[in-house]
């Protein structure tokens, strides 16, 4: 770690995707936001050669290294390469295979990137990213009934990232905008099977994202109701009106990540 222009330079190394570790890695550099973090993602490190290339890397450029390698002799060459560059070094598996290896009395089969074989849980992962897009911002509303959670916002409040997330844990995630003077769509009213979950924000926070998006996409903020403060304000607090006459839990996502809003979700899912 460079403390001279606070950057926390932190290496991955993994025999599989990375994604655990890129997960462990971020969420770890978040509780340090006074540091710039720089993360460094070496996948399907399975063999001496892969890992000679690693070296060169990280001695370029020196940082924290992590790991999830189950093979025994390049976690070694590893564990023995950050001990001579005086690296800080975790073997991120290690201590919980041994907990459950000390716990059941069986062996690990130290088989690389099982977790991501083609199983029931992946094709179910897929299915429902399949109907997640399928069913994005309103598609297909005659087949939405089908879907295991449906989100319901005015645009811009994250239903679509949300959706998505859902849908990587296996969750058929359906979203529906809400538009000022229109109503709900009968299929939307009629809900029966799947969990409705309402989306809200703040005004101010609202009006500050479809301003930035309004920009982007170059179009004139004149007379604009979708990012005039008083005309969003209308906006939200007759969604609120809606949601509440339809008995949906509400969400506001203004200070929530995308994952805290999915967490909150599923939270209300298991006491359903």
């Amino acid at each position: 770690m460079n403390n001279n222009n606070k950057k926390l330079v932190i290496h991955l190394v993994s025999d599989s995707t990375g994604e655990t570790l890129r997960s462990v890695g971020a969420a770890a550099a978040a509780q340090f936001n006074e540091f710039q973090y720089e993360e460094n993602v070496y996948s399907l490190i399975r063999s001496q050669k892969n890992l000679e290339r690693v070296f060169g890397k990280i001695k370029t450029n020196p940082g924290i290294v992590l790991c999830t390698l189950i093979d025994d002799e390049i976690r070694k060459q590893l564990e023995f390469f950050c001990k001579e560059n005086d690296l800080s070094y975790l073997p991120f598996m290690d201590n919980i295979i041994s907990l459950i290896e000390s716990e059941t009395g069986v062996k690990a089969i130290k088989q690389p990137g099982t977790q991501h074989q083609l199983d029931e849980e992946y094709f179910r992962r897929i299915e429902a990213l399949n109907y997640t897009i399928e069913h994005d911002d309103g598609q297909n509303i005659e087949t939405i009934e089908a879907a295991d959670i449906v989100l319901v916002g005015v645009s811009r409040t994250s239903k679509t990232p949300t959706c998505i997330y859902l849908a990587n844990q296996g969750i058929k995630a359906a979203n529906v905008p809400l538009v000022p003077g229109q109503g709900l769509q009968k299929e939307v009213e009629k809900l029966n099977k799947p969990l409705v979950v309402a989306l809200i924000t703040t005004p101010k926070n609202l009006v500050e994202i479809r301003t930035k998006r309004s920009i982007e996409l170059g179009l004139d903020l004149k007379n604009d109701k979708y990012t005039k403060l008083e005309d969003v304000i209308k906006e939200i607090e007759a969604a609120k009106k809606t949601f509440i006459s339809m008995g949906w839990p509400i969400i506001d996502t203004t200070r929530r990540s995308i994952e805290e809003t999915s967490a909150a979700i599923m939270n209300i899912r298991m006491q359903k």
